[in-house]
């Protein structure tokens, strides 16, 4: 709220004769409704405002064993899909279907094709177990895109879905198979030679992998 000071007025003789002092206003503006004002807005927006809360990525690990307990069951290799991506985000795979002789080297897919690659894989092998072995210098984002595309393929099965043409009904019960573990020195160099083969330009052996 604005307020006026206007001084009394003046009169000056000057030869014998009045003069009429010029007026000066001077205006003070009161700033405690402003300071109320600015209080009731911080109130108002702590009170309604919605934190975010941070997000991340739920994995269910599997509990360990305890003592007496059989030991886990061995998984067959051709029930095995290796998924190798290296510090680039090339994503290669590995697999040896039963009776078939053993893969040399992995082989390169790309992110968009992988989503039909795993689905044909889990329709061919049932009960088929992927393990992920990703470069520590992989960005992070390359494996929460993978495991999205796994999520996908699970809701898929789960649900039921058409692929190349054929339905398929739906299993509730149904549920991927995968883990997590470090890539050593010999997924590394199985990934440099399959890079070399396919002309890319390889990493110096032990760059990408301390």
């Amino acid at each position: 709220m604005g307020v006026v000071d206007q001084p009394q007025r003046e009169v000056k003789a000057k030869k014998g004769g009045l003069k009429r002092p010029k007026r000066r206003i001077g205006i003070r503006i009161d700033m405690t409704p402003m300071v109320d004002i600015a209080f009731l807005l911080l109130i108002f927006y702590m009170v309604t405002t919605i934190f975010s809360m941070p997000q991340s990525m739920e994995i269910n690990l599997p509990p360990k064993p305890k003592e007496g307990e059989a030991p886990p069951i061995p998984v067959a290799k051709s029930k095995l899909l290796e998924i190798l991506v290296d510090a680039e985000g090339n994503i290669f795979w590995m697999h040896t279907p039963k009776g078939q002789p053993d893969m040399k080297l992995p082989e390169y897919i790309e992110l968009k094709n992988l989503r039909d690659f795993l689905t044909q894989k889990n329709l061919d092998v049932p009960k088929l177990v992927t393990v992920l072995r990703i470069d520590k210098a992989c960005k992070y984002e390359m494996m929460v895109d993978i495991i999205d595309e796994i999520q996908v393929v699970e809701k898929n099965f789960k649900s039921g879905f058409e692929f190349k043409g054929v339905r398929y009904a739906a299993d509730p019960e149904w549920s991927y198979r995968f883990s997590l573990q470090d890539m050593t020195l010999w997924e590394f160099q199985l990934i440099e030679k399959a890079k070399e083969a396919m002309g890319m330009v390889p990493a110096k052996q032990g760059e990408n992998n301390e």
